[in-house]
């Protein structure tokens, strides 16, 4: 079973497509479950191809026909996700040009995937099944069987966030992690332009004297318009101007060689994430989402010194409130306005999206008034038996 949102046409992909085939071929359950505004330059004559070898193939919230849609166009499947008998993997990676290293592809993104065994394995199928379930239950498929611990292994938690169903246990562990920060915070994240709610979190571990290192991208995979790093960067100058006086207990460094696309987070050196999950609206509030929470200190440390290979790399800058970006008057503007346009693109206005959280305010407080408005009258007419 393979989730992803972007599967292109690209050398990466064929070698994906042709191990797909090849195990229909052969008898195996081959499920591809693929966004379709991320995949739409999936070749239709691959999907001939897999259906013919027995696999089936789904677009998740296609546009057309309408009648198959699921939900209004920002709703994205930006889960990746493979199943292959009892191993698992999850993690940042789309089967694309840009994520393949240099024998297969570009090796434009840099990229973290991680590769689970054990009965987790099993829950992250069931991630799967959720998905198929959203797109509406054409493609069906079973519970698999619960794989058996392996020895010396570590407790992991699988994470999901998907709005409709009203599971944000993503967002719920990525925000208490950072809250409970007492030493050390190593963050490794693309498109850097987060919620409120986490944006308050991360203010936070500075000011409570932990420290704080971001590892960000400093090139864009928007062309031509770098709207991602414009964003970032103007939310990083009020990031900066937050922590004004605690210099010392944060670091924010620019990876320029390759896009930054991983996706993963140690804490305190003892508890881990790594998934899809991006630091924006976009993933907070609309997007299907999957990730993995590790208590591990072998697997913490782990992604810690990842971030700070990367970090001692010599195409990271290390940015401060010094940096020109932050001070020439048109940079800023540019900064401002793409930070805004991606901010109320992100919003959930028109779409209908995650709007239980706020319905439920509304209705809580109408309930609350009514009661104390009306009580005396509610037990009075309660009290007046046969009374139409």
């Amino acid at each position: 079973w393979l989730e992803t949102y972007i599967f292109d046409r690209s050398p990466v992909g064929q070698l994906f497509f042709e191990a797909l085939r090849d195990a229909a071929k052969r008898g195996c359950d081959v499920v591809l479950l693929v966004d379709y505004i991320g995949s739409f330059s999936f070749p239709s004559d691959w999907v001939a191809e897999l259906e013919e070898a027995g696999a089936e193939v789904t677009f998740f919230n296609p546009v057309l026909p309408a009648s198959a849609s699921v939900g209004p166009l920002s709703f994205r499947d930006h889960r990746k996700i493979l199943i292959c008998d009892d191993v698992g993997f999850c993690g940042g990676m789309n089967v694309q040009d840009d994520v393949g290293e240099e024998k297969y592809g570009s090796s434009k993104f840099y990229d973290v995937h991680a590769k689970l065994q054990g009965p987790c394995v099993a829950d992250l199928a069931e991630v799967f099944r959720d998905t198929l379930d959203e797109n509406g239950g054409v493609v069906v498929r079973p519970r698999i069987p619960i794989p058996e611990a392996i020895e010396g292994g570590c407790y992991v938690q699988v994470l999901q966030s998907n709005v409709r169903k009203r599971r944000r246990t993503l967002q719920k562990v990525i925000t208490r992690s950072i809250n409970a920060a007492e030493d050390s915070l190593y963050i490794t994240t693309a498109y850097f332009f987060p919620p409120g709610f986490l944006r308050r979190a991360l203010i936070q571990v500075p000011t409570r004297g932990a420290q704080l290192s971001l590892l960000l991208s400093g090139s864009s995979d928007f062309h031509p318009i770098p709207g991602d790093l414009l964003a970032q960067t103007h939310f990083l100058r009020r990031f900066f101007k937050d922590l004004r006086g605690h210099e010392q207990n944060f670091s924010v460094h620019l990876f320029h060689e390759r896009h930054m696309h991983a996706k993963h987070m140690s804490v305190d050196g003892i508890f881990s994430y790594i998934g899809s999950f991006n630091y924006d609206l976009y993933s907070a509030r609309r997007n299907l989402e999957v990730g993995i929470a590790v208590f591990d200190p072998g697997f913490a440390n782990t992604l810690k010194n990842l971030h700070l290979r990367k970090v001692a790399d010599e195409n990271c800058h290390k940015s401060t409130m010094s940096d020109w970006w932050y001070q020439h008057w048109f940079i800023r503007f540019a900064c401002a306005s793409a930070y805004t346009f991606i901010r109320l693109s992100g919003r959930n206005f028109f779409d209908g999206l995650d709007c239980f959280q706020h319905k439920w305010l509304v209705r809580k407080a109408a309930l609350n008034s009514m009661l104390e408005d009306e009580a005396a009258h509610f037990v009075g007419m309660s009290m007046m038996w046969g009374l139409d």
